[in-house]
């Protein structure tokens, strides 16, 4: 990564305060970027920006690989006299500590119905939007159809089973209010975004997205490229995405994402996954990949088969990465390489000169024979974490780990610098204290928060992603002290 030695937060922004019932793009994502300024912090990481599905409410599954969530979208930067009071009334009476999705949505989606036919297609600025990128028209496309289907493309009318400029016409005839609407929140999405993250590169804040490796079947990436899938004649997955049972998940997890059919992904060049990729880098001045490990070696898991039945595949690596090289820049990447450790997977990273990640939660020694390092040994081009949004909070992992790791904690902690009277700080000190060029830590580790503050748990799907910071003065005194450690580390960017 092309960047000097900074520090970070981990903060989607549907976890910031705000008065419709979630965190939103509008006046506190602006704050927040003041508060990272004032705190010398010159990184904020967000997840995924897509939309999510409506079971699990995940960052990482999601229809459209490029489009935005319509539902991060703020309300008050869009003329409020286009809504119905009364849904915004009932968006101001849901909670201001989660969100609660469910309500989230159909509130909101009510307000986004109410203006539809209000949106003219042949407005200039509509018109540009879906003129300069053909990849989101047929994203659009596609989720103005798996809208007005309501079910999974597999079982659509066959008029509408694979994307033509014939299959974009029908649905603008037949389908216009809904398509529309789905432009204007896009394009709003869009400008948001871009206002924000352009804000922020003006106060010396790096934006560092996310991206999944995989993404759901119900998809327009999969629609628009079925070659490119594991599908079987049917285009249903015979095959699923998970990972294997592990010393956290001994039951392994089950993902539910499509797999890649890798061979005929070689066969283009990999031309999805270049597009793809630099679609994202677009938003973003960084962006992470999640689960890396599955271009080396992926866990196939059969449909509807416990995640213990599944089996190792090979991935792409030989191919895949001196193919695309010349075409993304590799200076702007991180890769998620946490799980399998493979000698591959590390050459790779130092060939291409792409950062991994280390996380001292699954750093820090559980049993006296290890192969573990000391963090103040951790390698340069590395981006070192306390934790991260699928880890329990600081606090969590103090009070759930074993008493070997305490004992190893302990002893680290004497080299410390910059000591605190609280173990939290002193956790996120040893890691800020690292040669990594990289560190980072969650909001909720600097408010010292509990399992109360936990984002998500790997293979469960209810109650995740939905913590909410309820107020941004909570983090003044914790960004004060962040600043003068950022300060003592040389952590602070010009």
């Amino acid at each position: 990564m092309d960047i000097k030695k900074s520090s970070g937060l981990i903060l989607h922004p549907s976890s910031l305060p705000g008065e419709y019932g979630i965190g939103d793009l509008g006046l506190n994502s602006f704050n927040f970027v003041d508060l990272l300024k004032s705190s010398k912090t010159n990184i904020w990481q967000v997840l995924p920006l897509g939309i999510t599905d409506e079971v699990e409410y995940s960052p990482y599954s999601s229809k459209s690989s490029i489009l935005g969530n319509p539902y991060l979208i703020s309300i008050n930067d869009i003329e409020n006299n286009m809504f119905d009071k009364e849904n915004l009334n009932n968006l101001k009476e849901l909670s201001t500590y989660e969100v609660e999705f469910k309500k989230v949505y159909s509130y909101k989606q009510s307000l986004f119905q109410s203006v539809s036919k209000r949106i003219d297609l042949n407005d200039s600025i509509y018109l540009d939007f879906l003129n300069k990128n053909e990849l989101i028209k047929k994203h659009l496309t596609f989720v103005t159809l798996s809208e007005v289907q309501g079910n999974n493309w597999v079982e659509w009318d066959k008029d509408y089973l694979n994307y033509s400029e014939d299959t974009f016409q029908k649905v603008i005839e037949k389908f216009k209010d809904t398509f529309a609407k789905n432009v204007f929140l896009q394009y709003e999405f869009n400008s948001q975004w871009k206002k924000l993250k352009n804000y922020a590169n003006l106060n010396n804040v790096s934006i560092l997205g996310d991206i999944p490796i995989y993404v759901n079947h119900n998809s327009a990436d999969v629609w628009l490229n079925k070659d490119l899938f594991d599908l079987d004649e049917n285009n249903q997955m015979g095959y699923v995405s998970g990972a294997v049972p592990d010393d956290f998940t001994v039951e392994g997890q089950i993902w539910n994402t499509a797999l890649y059919d890798w061979d005929n992904h070689n066969e283009t060049d990999y031309s999805y996954w270049i597009e793809k990729l630099n679609e994202n880098l677009k938003n973003f001045d960084y962006l992470r990949i999640d689960h890396f490990i599955g271009f080396f070696k992926f866990w196939a898991i059969p449909f509807g088969k416990p995640a213990l039945d599944g089996h190792w595949r090979d991935g792409p690596w030989e191919t895949f990465f001196e193919k695309i090289s010349n075409s993304v820049n590799f200076d702007k990447l991180l890769a998620e390489d946490l799980g399998v450790v493979l000698d591959t997977t590390a050459q790779t990273l130092e060939k291409y000169g792409i950062p991994g990640m280390k996380v001292l939660q699954q750093r820090i020694p559980d049993r006296k024979n290890h192969d573990e390092i000391h963090p103040k040994n951790w390698s340069e081009n590395v981006v070192a974490y306390t934790g991260t949004h699928d880890s329990p909070t600081i606090k969590q992992w103090f009070i759930e780990t074993n008493k070997e790791q305490i004992k190893f904690f302990n002893e680290y902690k004497k080299g410390l610098n910059n000591k605190y009277d609280s173990d939290i700080w002193n956790f996120i000190s040893m890691t800020w204290e690292s040669p990594c060029k990289v560190t980072i830590t969650t909001v909720q580790d600097l408010l010292e928060l509990g399992v109360e503050g936990r984002f998500n748990l790997p293979g469960t799907q209810k109650g995740n992603w939905k913590w909410r910071i309820e107020d941004l003065d909570q983090l003044s005194e914790p960004l004060e002290k962040l600043k003068l450690l950022n300060q003592a580390c040389e952590r602070v960017t010009t």
